[in-house]
């Protein structure tokens, strides 16, 4: 499943963010996806792929796009969950 597939899944499942809205340029502000909620993101993301995200990365994160490229880049292509 694609990176974004999944984040739109985990953001519209778990937090409520409208389907349509979540697209590449989508900020993680504009998606109204709360400090707490990105730390459980980072940690659901880390526990698929296998990544780790730091927290200076998960601070970085402004975009949709961001997530799913450090994902993309990071990600040995073996999902663990």
């Amino acid at each position: 499943m694609r990176v974004l597939e999944v984040l739109n899944t985990l953001f519209c499942s778990k937090y409520g963010c409208d389907p349509e809205n979540v697209e590449m340029a989508a900020s993680l502000d504009g998606l109204n996806i709360a400090p707490h909620e990105r730390e459980d993101m980072a940690m659901f993301l880390e526990e698929l792929y296998g990544v780790e995200i730091d927290d200076s990365t998960l601070e970085g994160f402004e975009t949709v796009e961001d997530v799913v490229g450090f994902i993309e880049d990071t990600w040995t292509g073996e999902e663990t969950g």
